[in-house]
């Protein structure tokens, strides 16, 4: 193993509470607080199958910023939020950009740091992860965005991409991720892979977000230990 790929939203980041309470501060929500979890997460349940349409061509490419601002028109508009302006609807999708990471994450790149090369590997476009990680404080040695490779997560030309980039073999690399469909997509083309437990990361909306069935060559529960949890997986 000589590098370690992490997935960003849901891995690293609590994107879910973070763009919660970004939000209330709008007046859109000012009555309709209660609905502020159920409009992150229909905005959330837009992402994947919008990412589909890009990587079979039924959209032309376009940023996930530009994505989100098509499907956040697609959510304000079945929530019933009427006369949003413009700046609100930035507001909105600028808050991808300043999202909280979990309280392992920047601790688990620390670790790996010392000893192996650590990188993004997210569908966030460039100018959002730095962003992101200033805002954060995860410090990888390298970013890798479906941006580079005009092709969303989990098509395979996205790994295969990066570990060529780094001049790996695909064997040499480890995928770090929340999402069963990541982790799957790169065990097939060769990369270890270990699996994150985020329970909280949908809320109480946990059952509407369906998993690949997939067994990672690690599972944890917390990257606190990653340097003495990674010593489990068989090279």
């Amino acid at each position: 193993m000589k590098a370690f790929f992490f997935d960003i939203f849901g891995t690293l980041v609590d994107w879910r509470s973070s763009i919660m309470e970004g939000a209330k501060s709008l007046k859109l929500f000012n009555k309709r607080r209660l609905e502020l979890e159920e409009f992150v997460i229909n905005w959330r349940k837009e992402y994947q199958p919008i990412l589909n349409q890009v990587n079979d061509n039924t959209l032309p490419w376009k940023t996930l910023d530009e994505l989100h601002e098509y499907t956040l028109e697609k959510v304000l508009k079945k929530m019933n939020f009427d006369k949003v302006s413009k700046k609100d609807k930035k507001y909105l999708v600028m808050l991808w950009h300043k999202i909280k990471p979990w309280d392992d994450s920047c601790i688990a790149i620390d670790q790996l740091n010392k000893n192996y090369i650590t990188a993004s590997l997210s569908n966030g476009n460039i100018l959002l992860q730095k962003n992101l990680f200033n805002y954060t404080s995860l410090n990888f040695d390298f970013m890798f965005s479906a941006e580079h490779f005009k092709k969303y997560k989990p098509n395979k030309i996205v790994y295969l991409g990066a570990a060529s980039m780094l001049n790996l073999n695909v064997d040499e690399c480890v995928l770090v991720a929340s999402h069963k469909n990541d982790l799957y997509a790169a065990n097939r083309i060769g990369m270890k892979t270990i699996y994150i437990n985020r329970k909280d990361e949908y809320g109480s909306f946990n059952n509407d977000f369906k998993e690949t069935k997939f067994s990672a060559d690690l599972e944890v529960s917390s990257l606190k230990n990653i340097t003495n949890s990674i010593k489990k997986i068989k090279c």
